[in-house]
């Protein structure tokens, strides 16, 4: 009887130690959210967004991004050619 209390009373223990939050598990999240915050022009708008339409965009940043999708688009040649995968101890 005195065993098996000692084993129960182990395995409760156990539990309740696995059931505990570690300091990384309780700075989830805070890198993100202090991110977003810095990179908000109007902070306000993070708990009450607006309900407006976008109404103009920046041409130049606007041109730029464009240009990179489209500078960045593979060509159908590299695309087509086969992936080669090489294992240890194949030829």
């Amino acid at each position: 009887m005195r065993t098996r209390n000692i084993i129960i009373l182990g395995f409760t223990g156990a539990a309740l130690v696995g059931c505990t939050t570690s300091l990384v598990e309780r700075d989830y999240g805070k890198s993100n959210r202090a991110l977003v915050a810095a990179q908000t022009a109007n902070p306000t708008t993070l708990t009450t967004p607006s309900t407006a339409p976008v109404t103009g965009v920046d041409q130049q940043y606007s041109k730029a991004v464009l240009k990179a999708l489209r500078e960045g688009v593979s060509k159908p040649e590299e695309v087509s050619r086969d992936i080669v995968i090489k294992l240890p101890g194949s030829q």
